[in-house]
C-alpha cells in the first residue's frame, strides 16, 4: 500500500476591508486534516507574505502526492493559480469548498484540477486518500467529481455527516501558525453546529447541507476551544451558520465556557437578529462567557426588501438585538444588504441612517450578490439585473455586480463607498464599544486612516483631485470600506 503525503491549502485571496479587522484561519482544512490517517500539512495562504513563493517552497519541501485547495467564489481565480503551481510540480490536485460544490462543471473545466470534493470534506477526502493508497478507483466514492475518458463524472452526493463521527481539527498540521486575529487578539476558529433552516434567497448554505441544523455536543465544543487555546489562541471566532437557531443551547454553551474557566478568552460569532432579540438573557449570558463582538444579520431596515430577500426578521428585531448586545458591552457588527430590485438612492441611505441611529459599531454595507445556486441569482437573472454574470472573482459581497430598476451597478458601488467614511467619523470614534475593548486598535486605525481622509479633503478643496477620482482608485484596489472624503 502506498502511503500518501497530503498538502492542504486555503485560497490566498482576501479582501482588505475584512483583513482590516480580522484575519481568520480556515477551519475546513484543519478539520479535514484531523480526519485523515496520513502525513498531512495545511497552510492558510492568505497569511503568507508571498503566497506563490510559499506554495513553491512547500511543494519542494513536502513533495505531496495530493494537494487539496479550498475556495469560495471570489477566491477561485487565485485558487486555480495555486492548482497550476501544484500540478506543474507533479501533484494530484483536488479542489473543494463552496464554489467547487456550487459550480463543479466550471471548476472541472480547468485542466489543472483533477478532482473535486463536493459538500462536506471530512469523510469524502478521507475515503479518497484511502482509495488512492490502496490503488482502488474512485468511481464508488460519493461526493467526488473526476474525469474519465475525457468526460467529467459527478458521483452521487454524499449524505450529510453525523457530527459525532468527525474528529477534532488537527491544528498541529498548520505550517502558518500565527498572523490570525480579531482586532488585537490572536484568534482561532471553532464551530458548534452546521447548517441553517432559514430560506434566505441570497444564501447557498442549503446547497452544502440541505436545510438542516446539526449540533456538536457541548463537551466536544469545549474540547475544541481548549485545543485552540493550547495552540496559542486568545480569541475564538465561532463559524456557525446560525448559532442562535437554538438559543437555549447557546446559553448552555456560555455556561459551560464559564465552568471550564475559558471565559478569560475573547469570543466572536455571527448571529441572527431575531435570535438575539428573543431575550436579554442571551446577551447577558454571552457577555458573562467573554463574548466581545457579534455580527448580526440586519440585512435591511426596509420591510419590502426583507420580504424580497425572504428574511425571517423584522426591522424591530435588529433594533432590539443591537440594544441588548450594546447594553452588555458587546460590539455589534451589522450586515446590511443593499441593491434589491426596487432600491433607490434614498432607500440605500435610509439603511445608513438607521444603522447610525441603532448604534451599530461596524456596519458592513454588502451589495446584493447573485451567488451561484441561489434563488436570488435565478430571480435577478430573470429580471435582467445582473451586470456581471460569470466573473466570479468579483462575487465578494462588496463589489456591485447587479443593478436595480433605478440604479446602475456603478451608482450602487459609489453610494456604498461614500457611506463608510460618512459612518466612521469622530463621533463614531468616541462612542464605539471597540474603543472600550480594543483601544490600541482604535488608535492604530485612526493614525492610519484619518490622515488619508484629511489629505483627500485638502486635494478636493484645492480642486487637484475629485471625489470620483478617489472612488475609481479605491475600486481598482478593491478597497471599498475605507475610502471616501
Amino acid at each position: 500500500m502506498l502511503a500518501m503525503n497530503v498538502l492542504l491549502f486555503n485560497s490566498p485571496t482576501v479582501l482588505p476591508d475584512f483583513d482590516f479587522i480580522a484575519r481568520l484561519p480556515n477551519l475546513g482544512i484543519v478539520s479535514i486534516a484531523g480526519n485523515l490517517d496520513c502525513d498531512v500539512h495545511v497552510a492558510d495562504l492568505h497569511a503568507a507574505r508571498n503566497w506563490r513563493r510559499f506554495v513553491v517552497r512547500s511543494m519542494k519541501k513536502y513533495s505531496p502526492d495530493v494537494v487539496g485547495i479550498s475556495a469560495m467564489s471570489f477566491q477561485i481565480g487565485d485558487a486555480l493559480e495555486v492548482a497550476t503551481l501544484a500540478k506543474e510540480r507533479g501533484a494530484m490536485v483536488v479542489m473543494g469548498g463552496y464554489h467547487p460544490t456550487m459550480l463543479p462543471d466550471h471548476v472541472m473545466s480547468h485542466e489543472q484540477v483533477d478532482m473535486l470534493v463536493r459538500g462536506e470534506g471530512e469523510a469524502t477526502f478521507s475515503e479518497l486518500i484511502q482509495k488512492l493508497e490502496s490503488g482502488e478507483g474512485v468511481k464508488d466514492i460519493a461526493g467526488i467529481s473526476y474525469r474519465s475518458d475525457g468526460r467529467v463524472i459527478h458521483n452521487p452526493d454524499r449524505p450529510i455527516l453525523d457530527l459525532c463521527d468527525i474528529e477534532l481539527p488537527d491544528r498541529g498540521a498548520r505550517l502558518i501558525k500565527r498572523k490570525f486575529y480579531v482586532y488585537t487578539k490572536n484568534t482561532d476558529v471553532v464551530e458548534t453546529s452546521r447548517g441553517c433552516t432559514y430560506k434566505c434567497k441570497f444564501c447557498s448554505i442549503s446547497k452544502m447541507y440541505g436545510r438542516t441544523f446539526r449540533k456538536y455536543s457541548i463537551e466536544r465544543v469545549i474540547a475544541d476551544i481548549q485545543s485552540a487555546r493550547d495552540y496559542g489562541a486568545k480569541g475564538i471566532a465561532f463559524s456557525d451558520d446560525n448559532i442562535t437557531l437554538d438559543t437555549e443551547r447557546l446559553v448552555d454553551l456560555c455556561g459551560a465556557i464559564v465552568e471550564a474557566g475559558l471565559d478569560d478568552m475573547h469570543f466572536y460569532t455571527q448571529a441572527s437578529s431575531n435570535g438575539i432579540a428573543r431575550s436579554p438573557k442571551i446577551s447577558e449570558a454571552m457577555a458573562e462567557a467573554g463574548f466581545k463582538s457579534v455580527f448580526i444579520g440586519i440585512e435591511n431596515v426596509i420591510e419590502r426588501d426583507l420580504d424580497f430577500f425572504s428574511k425571517n426578521a423584522k426591522p424591530s428585531d435588529s433594533e432590539q438585538a443591537v440594544r441588548y448586545l450594546r447594553d452588555n458591552d458587546i460590539i455589534v457588527s451589522g450586515g446590511i444588504v443593499l441593491g434589491a430590485p426596487d432600491d433607490t438612492r434614498e432607500d440605500l441611505w435610509t439603511n445608513f441612517k438607521l444603522a447610525k441611529e441603532m448604534g451599530v459599531d461596524v456596519p458592513i454595507f454588502y451589495v446584493s450578490t447573485p451567488y451561484p445556486s441561489t434563488v436570488l441569482r435565478e430571480e435577478l437573472l430573470e429580471e435582467g439585473l445582473v451586470e456581471n454574470v460569470d466573473d466570479y472573482n468579483k462575487y465578494d459581497g462588496l463589489t456591485a455586480n447587479v443593478r436595480t430598476h433605478s440604479l446602475t451597478a456603478r451608482e450602487i458601488q459609489y453610494e456604498t463607498w461614500k457611506m463608510y467614511e460618512r459612518y466612521f467619523d469622530f463621533n463614531w470614534a468616541r462612542s464605539t464599544l471597540i474603543r472600550k475593548h480594543y483601544p490600541g486598535w482604535i488608535l492604530k486605525s485612526a493614525l492610519k486612516l484619518y490622515p488619508k481622509y484629511f489629505v483627500r479633503r485638502i486635494l478636493k478643496s484645492l480642486h487637484i483631485k475629485g471625489e470620483e477620482a478617489f472612488f475609481e482608485d479605491d475600486v481598482r484596489r478593491r478597497v471599498y470600506s475605507k475610502g471616501g472624503l
